[in-house]
């Protein structure tokens, strides 16, 4: 019998694999432990799985209520798992990890084990059905890159349209929004394609989801005519990985296709056995750093998904606190907040990544929606995580955060007495955002309306909200008047900041501009700013993110070390897999 919509529905994350590679995973099923199939989830690569990911988590969610058990996994070197982008063998490592999820799922009792890709993570999983004997009921490849090479040129093509400096380099390397692909790495990619396929077929059923607004490659139908194929065709794919990740769309016609295909065969349904729960795990550390474990917490009363990465032996210092930048998940820009995470709890100190709420692997919002940025509860979700892992002296904590996270570290400071906060591009109208909080945390209704709308009106338009500002000083005093960062130093945090002037002015190209908006945001009283060369205010630019992780990792390693363990790695964390 098929769970209704609305049927609860178990979340977990998990660890699998081998004990000294570990994946993460997420598995996703029907609170009655019983399922007809079990289906691997594949994400995209790069900037496109941001929003890739949250659409099969979408889909993990409706299949569930409908007896199906999913896994949604990060490949090795990717998300939350094992390794770095740039480690050796990533085409043998991306299918061999596909391998390991359907075995963790045949582990659990499931005959029927079927699959979905998008993007590269459907070449992925057709080069694993190809080498790795997956047995798969049906595949569905979703707008599926033709090869690795195919994926690197549309990469570039996108890239010359987002920014005026993208380049191929010289030694073969590809700068993508926020990843790099090393010379080995892009020759790796390369081999990736679903054209040269010797197996077929691939699986019992196979279906292919095309764009609306794109071919598909005649190499990838010739190939595809071998198999027993059912097509279909999205127009949503472009509002969900062809726009900022911030702006997606998320694709449910799409997905209710998939899933009702995939249910299409009627399988029989039958007890699963659902893994043992495996919290904490030991991370090999890339720079042959001390020893390091991490672990899945659930924090707070609104269940809160985070990972706490921490040495092996005696934790001292402080607790890192990573957060979001705008609704992007836990793993941060350019998964820098699980490298940093690994580097620093190899010197001693504990780290904590995590989901707000409504966000990335926290649970979802009613309506199976994410939420909006700067959310009024996220400033809940700060305090929340400094007691879960200070319970005692949550002040003994330190924020760290970009952009809109970076405004966030801020008020988490301010909320909690944090001992630093470290900050990268703090929001121009950061005065201003924080008065609208204070007005929505009104308990007047008209009130709460104005805030909102100051919100709204800063983050349209950042750099007229230094001009509100000052207005508002005089009309609101009270709610108005303070200088957020100036105050937060002043009550003896140690405040750390770096800065790009990419967006100090409406008119970035004009120096009158700079200079006037700089003087207000740049020189101000009780504390520095470091401007970054080559900083953009996303931290997509490879250089500029580059220089800018050095200077955070030397900070964090004077104020907040206070030893390095033996056998830790001292070199700077942007060394290795941010440039």
């Amino acid at each position: 019998m098929t769970s209704p919509p609305t049927a609860p529905l178990l979340e977990r994350p998990v660890w699998f694999g081998p004990s000294d590679r570990t994946l993460c995973g997420w598995l996703t099923a029907p609170t009655s432990g019983i399922a007809s199939q079990g289906v691997l989830l594949a994400p995209p690569i790069g900037r496109e799985s941001r929003a890739g990911r949250q659409a099969l988590r979408l889909a993990a969610r409706r299949m569930a209520r409908r007896d199906v058990v999913s896994l949604r996994f990060d490949y090795d070197g990717t998300g939350d798992s094992s390794g770095v982008l740039d480690d050796p063998d990533r085409d043998a490592a991306w299918t061999e990890s596909v391998s390991h999820a359907a075995a963790f799922l045949r582990d659990m009792g499931l005959t029927t084990i079927s699959a979905v890709g998008m993007r590269l993570g459907a070449t992925i999983l057709g080069a694993a059905a190809d080498t790795c004997d997956l047995g798969l009921s049906s595949l569905v490849l979703w707008d599926p890159c033709a090869s690795g090479r195919n994926y690197l040129r549309e990469l570039s093509a996108l890239e010359s349209l987002r920014r005026e400096d993208v380049s191929v380099e010289a030694d073969g390397s590809i700068e993508t929004s926020e990843f790099v692909f090393s010379a080995r790495t892009v020759s790796e990619i390369r081999r990736l394609s679903l054209t040269t396929l010797e197996r077929s077929p691939l699986a019992e059923r196979l279906l292919v989801v095309t764009r609306d607004d794109r071919s598909i490659p005649d190499k990838l139908k010739e190939r595809l005519g071998k198999e027993k194929v059912d097509w279909s065709q999205t127009s949503e794919q472009q509002a969900l990985i062809g726009v900022d990740p911030l702006h997606a769309s998320l694709p449910e016609k799409t997905v209710d296709e998939i899933v009702e295909w995939l249910l299409a065969p009627h399988a029989p349904s039958a007890p699963v056995r659902l893994p043992s729960e495996r919290l904490k795990v030991s991370i090999a550390d890339p720079g042959g750093a001390a020893p390091i474990t991490e672990r899945f917490v659930e924090i707070g009363s609104r269940r809160l998904f985070g990972v706490v990465t921490e040495p092996a032996g005696a934790v001292t210092g402080p607790v890192v606190i990573f957060l979001n930048v705008s609704t992007d998940e836990h793993t941060g820009p350019s998964r820098l907040w699980v490298e940093l995470s690994r580097r620093w709890a190899a010197l001693g100190l504990q780290c904590i990544r995590f989901d707000l709420t409504g966000i990335g692997d926290s649970p979802m919002l009613p309506g199976e929606r994410s939420a909006h940025i700067y959310d009024q509860r996220w400033l809940d979700d700060l305090v929340e995580v400094a007691r879960a892992l200070r319970p005692d002296r949550p002040s003994d904590s330190v924020y760290v955060g970009l952009c809109s996270g970076a405004f966030l570290a801020v008020e988490g400071g301010l909320s909690v007495h944090a001992a630093g906060v470290c900050i990268i591009n703090p929001p121009v109208g950061i005065d201003f955002l924080h008065g609208s909080y204070r007005l929505a945390a009104s308990r007047l209704a008209p009130v709460r309306a104005l805030g909102s709308l100051f919100k709204d009106v800063a983050l349209r338009l950042r750099w007229v909200s230094v001009v509100l500002w000052r207005g508002c000083r005089v009309i609101m005093p009270t709610v108005f008047s303070t200088d957020v960062m100036s105050r937060l130093a002043g009550t003896g945090t140690d405040l750390f900041i770096l800065s790009t002037t990419e967006e100090l002015s409406p008119n970035p190209k004009s120096n009158r501009f700079d200079r006037f908006f700089s003087k207000r945001l740049m020189a101000p009283k009780g504390y520095v700013v470091t401007f970054v060369p080559g900083l953009d205010h996303s931290m997509l630019a490879a250089k500029g993110r580059s220089r800018t992780v050095d200077l955070l990792d030397r900070h964090v390693r004077d104020r907040y070390v206070h030893s390095t363990p033996a056998g830790a790695s001292d070199q700077g964390a942007g060394d290795k897999g941010h440039t």
